[in-house]
């Protein structure tokens, strides 16, 4: 009798614990998907409305010639 409610408190808190391990793991994701979207949107407003189009047209150039070099080099 003492095995079989022993299994049983087990088999609870082992549900319990998928069940708030699924809740924790959808807010680290989310919590990561946020930080994403909110650094495209800096980096893009850094992008757009800081660069001059000169600097911008810079590092377009370099990182062709750092992909053209990488290739090569391999």
């Amino acid at each position: 009798m003492k095995k079989i409610l022993l299994y049983l408190v087990l088999i609870i808190a082992l549900v319990g614990l998928i069940t708030n391990l699924d809740y924790f793991m959808n807010m680290i994701v989310s919590s990561l998907i946020f930080l994403l979207v909110l650094g495209l949107i800096i980096y893009g407003i850094y992008y757009f409305f800081i660069l001059t189009p000169s600097q911008r047209k810079y590092k377009k150039a370099l990182r062709k010639s750092k992909r053209k070099y990488k290739n090569r080099n391999s």
